[in-house]
């Protein structure tokens, strides 16, 4: 579920949709699954973005959007 998340994040931080900066729930939404799932997972969009850039999580598919 981790790389899930990571992978539809990667993908709206690559091509973000207007209005704004990238919230839990688009990220939540994009990957199929609830905001209070995701955040069992990572509590902010800021740590999510933090994992990716330790490069601990290789892209393996994406989420819906």
């Amino acid at each position: 579920m981790r790389t899930w998340i990571t992978d539809t994040t990667r993908g709206l931080l690559a091509d973000r949709p207007p209005g704004g900066p990238v919230t839990l729930d688009e990220i939540a939404a994009c990957a199929g699954i609830t905001t209070h799932h995701l955040r069992a997972y990572y509590s902010s969009v800021i740590a999510i973005i933090n994992d990716l850039a330790s490069g601990s999580t290789e892209p393996t598919h994406g989420g819906r959007c």
